[in-house]
């Protein structure tokens, strides 16, 4: 068969199948096998009726044909992304993720009203850095393909890697393996601005994915990612109604927030911002300072044009607690441009968080992060080498793109069996 025609919806199940396959190559020999192609085409009659599976041809794409069809499919990337997320937020809706009526609670949100987001670095299918090297010893001339958009990053702290990064978010359900389904991907070049104008970094990326989640699925009520989102992020999120949990920004000093002073009984209470959470300031006969954690009596949330988030402290006190109301959002007041220094007042959003990290309740948020990483795990796995078969931000994404299908699809079939 020299000539396939160009049905779109046999290179969308062979960009899946090459996230199976390991490469492109694969998976179209393993297409071409008329018992893979006929459980193809009968799949295809079972969800999308015969006439889609008639138009199908008898035997399944050859390596040529992907290699024609890929460039249309990374010219149309963008609306391929977004339709793929659109179809995936569907799809978790259907399973009973992302439900509108809130299930858990504000300090015990349910698992299955999280999205948890990760960014990684995808090595292409070389490490090369120079198109044309030349041997010293023999004078030999030797010419590489080059990544154009792979750049050295930093991973995991301290961990060099060259390559793409990806950012996606994703949800499950509570106690149900496999029920993952992943939301919304992109990619966060780093290059400079000169090299590529429309670079976007990490934090931004994954603000920009939140919030295209939040307004398709208005049940995903909090969003967890790693310390790349910093008190600007947070305070967007947290405008448009997400409770934002990240881990606590290493280097950050204590904050004051406000000073109590009640005169019936006579007692001050200095209360500041220290390690994520509201403490009160004491001085000890040393000299010493000491951040005591106030305990907060609950989490209280008001709607509106921007969304809020108060904590009710409960301030410990030789004369009897004392409840107070405190804001653990970007206040208007926090935004005035201070003159002299012509910056935010206060960035509230930097220094408190509404679940503090060191809280059983931010340990359990903590881990839905954590697990979340095993799917981009799978994804470097999933390859020969652990390098994604491709090269460039768009051709790593469009890989992500199949491989995301394919992860959604497995739940998909289980939901529907233990259904």
């Amino acid at each position: 068969m020299d000539a396939l025609p160009p049905t779109p919806l046999i290179y969308l199940i062979l960009l899946a199948s090459i996230s199976i396959f390991d490469t492109a190559e694969m998976a179209c020999a393993n297409l071409q096998h008329g018992h893979m192609w006929k459980t193809v085409r009968e799949g295809v009659r079972q969800r999308l009726g015969d006439a889609k599976a008639d138009s199908l041809p008898e035997a399944g794409p050859q390596r040529h044909h992907w290699h024609d069809f890929r460039p249309k499919m990374l010219d149309a990337l963008h609306e391929l992304r977004e339709a793929s997320r659109d179809a995936w937020i569907a799809q978790a809706l259907a399973q009973g993720l992302l439900a509108e009526i809130r299930k858990g609670t504000l300090v015990r949100p349910h698992r299955s009203q999280v999205i948890t987001g990760d960014g990684t670095v995808v090595r292409p299918a070389s490490d090369q850095t120079e198109e044309l090297t030349v041997d010293e010893k023999t004078g030999e001339v030797q010419y590489h393909r080059v990544d154009p958009d792979a750049t050295i990053q930093i991973e995991g702290g301290d961990r060099e890697i060259y390559g793409n990064r990806l950012v996606n978010f994703s949800v499950r359900g509570e106690c149900s393996p496999h029920s993952r389904v992943i939301l919304n991907m992109d990619t966060a070049r780093h290059q400079s601005e000169e090299l590529d104008p429309e670079r976007q970094e990490e934090a931004k990326v994954a603000l920009r994915l939140a919030l295209e989640i939040r307004a398709r699925a208005p049940g995903a009520r909090v969003a967890v990612f790693d310390k790349a989102w910093r008190g600007v992020h947070r305070g967007r999120l947290i405008r448009e109604g997400f409770l934002v949990f990240t881990r606590q920004y290493d280097g950050l000093k204590p904050q004051p927030l406000k000073k109590y002073r009640y005169e019936a009984t006579g007692c001050a209470h200095d209360v500041y911002a220290a390690e994520g959470r509201t403490c009160e300031r004491f001085i000890t006969v040393e000299g010493k300072t000491l951040y005591n954690p106030i305990p907060v009596r609950e989490i209280e949330h008001r709607g509106g044009e921007e969304s809020r988030f108060y904590h009710i402290l409960q301030i410990p006190c030789r004369n009897g607690p004392h409840v107070e109301r405190i804001p653990v959002y970007e206040t208007r007041e926090d935004r005035t441009i201070d003159p002299r220094t012509k910056r935010m007042r206060f960035n509230r959003t930097e220094h408190l968080r509404i679940i503090p990290p060191v809280t059983d309740a931010g340990k359990r948020l903590t881990g839905f992060r954590q697990d979340s990483e095993s799917g981009f795990s799978t994804l470097d796995e999933t390859h020969r080498l652990r390098r994604v078969p491709a090269y460039g931000a768009d051709g790593a994404l469009l890989i992500y793109l199949g491989y995301a299908g394919a992860k959604n699809s497995v739940a998909l079939g289980i939901e529907r069996r233990t259904r």
